[in-house]
């Protein structure tokens, strides 16, 4: 195991700080999805959360808090991709609403939005092509995690 760890050294930052986010992350949203009250917010906020969950089911498999199991890792990686495809969608509308973090640049930068939401679409196809063992999770978690931040980054407020 040793070995395997300093091999995906250069991974450790990025996943343990995608396991912490995911984490934080998860328990924060059930709050701050409280009062909001745009409809249109709500799904965006939902299919938001609905991707942090299916990134913690990857991180609790990479930490062995949970068993590895290829299929439930397939499934993750699946809904990933199909929530990322359902995105550009959920954020075409630009409804606000007091509790959103989503930044107005997002609506002026529609296009580049949308081609990072292609870019999970790509790297959840690709992840599926590498996954085996629990040990590939780590870059996988990885390349996902760029992607998610990439785009928050960018478009959601802090």
């Amino acid at each position: 195991m040793r070995l395997v760890w300093s091999m995906h050294k250069m991974f450790k930052k990025p996943i343990l700080g995608l396991m912490f986010v995911t984490g934080i992350g998860a328990a924060s949203l059930a709050l701050a999805h409280g009062g909001v009250k745009n409809p249109i917010v709500m799904k965006r906020m939902m299919l938001m959360s609905s991707m942090a969950e299916n990134t913690k089911i990857l991180g609790q498999m990479l930490k062995s808090q949970t068993p590895f199991d290829p299929v439930q890792a397939m499934a993750a990686l699946d809904a990933l991709s199909d929530l990322a495809h359902k995105t550009p969608e959920a954020f075409k509308n630009p409804a606000q609403d007091p509790k959103s973090e989503a930044k107005s640049t997002l609506w002026d930068e529609f296009d580049t939005f949308t081609a990072l939401s292609d870019d999970l679409i790509q790297a959840t196809a690709t992840a599926k092509t590498q996954l085996k063992s629990q040990t590939d999770l780590r870059p996988i978690l990885a390349t996902i995690g760029g992607q998610c931040k990439a785009c928050h980054s960018k478009y959601r407020e802090k």
